[in-house]
This record gives structure tokens, sequence and C-alpha cells, in this order.
């Protein structure tokens, strides 16, 4: 990939508007609660007066009552918070302010971390993990990453999605920390995408920024609080990172709506507990259900999606199965252009079960 090449609508899932607005897909690319947007969220945007007052009245130039909520939530001092435009502009951010020389991506991962190195004209290192070892990052990879530190210098970054995208694997604390302790030696960060943690938040580093002023932890309220479309995320790291970004932010980044629905999600405790057991009924579901079909090789993830291969399916490939379930009505990730993967991963959210249920129909159909 390269910066003429990049093409979001096949770097990226939930591109469903290029198909209309009212087009009835089920969209199983993006990552999305199948829950929706919470109540209390629902009842704003049915509030005439403030969807107006918002509109219509400037937001805060740096959201400090949204990065109040958001210290409340993680029980993480204020200073140590930053917010952004979704996950993507802070990456995009965190690079043009270190201006690393060289940037290491474990993949498979998110095409935005190299788009945003070759935008920095960066050097770009990608250590894969590898499908003999889960996609996780131990053994192998983990001593290829190790090895490639020892190389790199000064500002310069490590990212790593966690848990991972496509597959859903976690990084664990301890390894984490090793790759910390070598980073600190030398310099250089480490950038943890955790936009996928609220599904398994028993797993985030989010707390171990208190003691390493070398991590940048990503965070998004996108997937599990249902706002994609309102662009929202936020960056946990050492007060010092903390205001190099603040001080390199464009003002009014955050609306007044994005940062209202996203207090109103963040504080329902009702809706967090709720998603968390319906996300891991349904899929404890889906997943029997996959396997039932004995055609598809399930990479068993801790987020609310499941990275597939076809392993028995003849000559087809996920390209074929993506463009048989668009007549349908179904819409698929295809994971062959990701890095360390081939032409028989893809991608499927966990949706509701009887969008679930249809996927499966016809996923048997294409089988037969």
């Amino acid at each position: 990939m390269n910066k003429t090449s990049f093409n979001a609508s096949l770097c990226h899932g939930g591109n469903i508007l290029t198909y209309g607005c009212n087009n009835g897909i089920i969209d199983f690319s993006a990552n999305i609660n199948p829950a929706g947007l919470c109540k209390n969220a629902v009842k704003i945007l049915k509030d005439f007066k403030k969807i107006r007052f918002f509109t219509e009245n400037y937001p805060e130039t740096y959201p400090k009552s949204f990065i109040k909520t958001l210290s409340d939530y993680h029980n993480i001092d204020k200073r140590f918070i930053h917010t952004g435009a979704g996950a993507t502009d802070l990456i995009f951010n965190i690079v043009d302010i270190f201006k690393p020389a060289t940037v290491v991506i474990v993949e498979p991962s998110f095409a935005e971390y190299e788009r945003a190195a070759l935008v920095s004209q960066s050097k770009i290192i990608h250590i894969n993990t590898h499908p003999s070892e889960g996609f996780e990052l131990k053994e192998k990879s983990l001593s290829s990453l190790l090895e490639r530190i020892n190389k790199i210098g000064e500002n310069d970054l490590v990212f790593i999605s966690n848990p991972s995208n496509p597959a859903g694997i976690i990084t664990f604390k301890d390894t984490l920390t090793e790759i910390l302790n070598r980073l600190k030696k030398k310099g250089a960060f480490l950038v943890l995408d955790e936009s996928f943690m609220d599904f398994c938040e028993e797993f985030s580093a989010k707390h171990m920024i208190k003691y390493c002023d070398n991590l940048i932890v990503i965070r998004s309220l996108t997937k599990f609080f249902a706002m994609p479309g309102q662009r929202l995320g936020y960056t946990l790291a050492d007060h010092r990172i903390i205001r190099k970004l603040a001080e390199t932010t464009a003002p009014w980044k955050a609306t007044s709506l994005g940062t209202e629905i996203a207090s109103a999600s963040l504080t329902d405790a009702e809706y967090i507990l709720n998603t968390l057991k319906l996300i891991d009924k349904l899929k404890k579901d889906l997943r029997v259900k996959i396997e039932r079909l004995k055609t598809f090789q399930i990479i068993p993830g801790t987020a609310n999606f499941f990275l597939l291969k076809i392993t028995n399916a003849g000559e087809f490939n996920a390209l074929d199965l993506k463009k048989y379930l668009i007549k349908s009505r179904i819409l698929i990730r295809y994971c062959g252009n990701y890095r360390g993967l081939n032409n028989k991963y893809f991608r499927i959210a966990i949706r509701k079960k009887s969008e679930n249920d249809y996927l499966i129909k016809k996923l048997k159909e294409f089988i037969s």
C-alpha cells in the first residue's frame, strides 16, 4: 500500500452508505454493538430543542466536561486524557507529534497505522503474528518484535491493537510490560489501540499509564457505544504526552451532540452490563452454528466479532463469498487485504440473533 493506492472502501468495513441510506443491508463488516445506542442517548436525539441548541451554538473549545465524564468512568486523572475525532484522528495526531523515523506495526492490523506512517514518511516495519500461534503476539512473533525494538531509536513508535483487529486476540499485560521496558531503554513509545477493549475491560492496560510514561492508549466510543457516526475517541497517556496532543489539536474538534450522547452512554451502567451479557450470549450461539457448518475455522477472539477462514469450500474464497452474500443484502469484511492473511479469511460482526441466523442460512446456501 502506498499514498496513492489507498482505498478506504477496500481497507475498512462499515461502507454501508455507499449502497444508499435505505438499502436494507445487514452490515456484518462493521463491529458495532447490536443493541444500538442506549436509551438515554436516544432521548437526547428525540429532544428537538437540545438538537437545535447543539446545532446553532459552538461546542466547547476543548471538551472539559466530557473529559470529566471519562475521568470518572475510568478512574483516571483528567490530566491523562485527551479527546479526538475518533481513533483514526488520534493515530494521525500521535504520529505527527512524534515524527518517528521508524514505525513498527504488529500485523494483521488496522490499515490506518500504516497510512499515518506513510504520511509522516516514516520507515515501516511489519511484524506478523502467525496462524499457528492463534495470531497471538508470543514466541516467534514476540521474539521478532523485541529484536526489532533493539534497532529503533528515540521517539519511534510501535503500534499494537488490543484486542487485535481483525483477529480479536489479546496481548497480555506481562508481554506489554516486557515490550514497554525494551522501548523505554530506546526512548521509544508503544501505541496501544484499545478500540474494542470495552467488550473485555479486564484486559485493559489503561492503568499502566500511571507508571509507564512511554505508553499511549487509544480508546473509541464507536464500537461498544454504537456511535461511529459521531467520530469520538480519546487517548490515555502520561500528562506530558497529553499536553503535546492538546497543544496541537484544533479547537472545537468534538461536537456538542457527540459528547452529550457519549456522556449519557458512559454513565448508563445498566446498558453497559446488558451489552456484555447480550454479546456473550449471541457470540456463543453464533459460534456453535458456524462450527456445525464444518466449513470455517473460527479464530477465537475476545471482541464482538469473529475472524473466519474458509477451509472446506473447494476453490471458493472469501471474496467469492462476499459477492455471493451481497446479493442477499449481507455485507461482510473481506480480509485478504490484511497483511499476513490470504483470500480465505473474512470477518463478521456479532449482530442481532435474527440477523445472525439469516447469515447462517445464507452461508449454508453458499456451501451447498
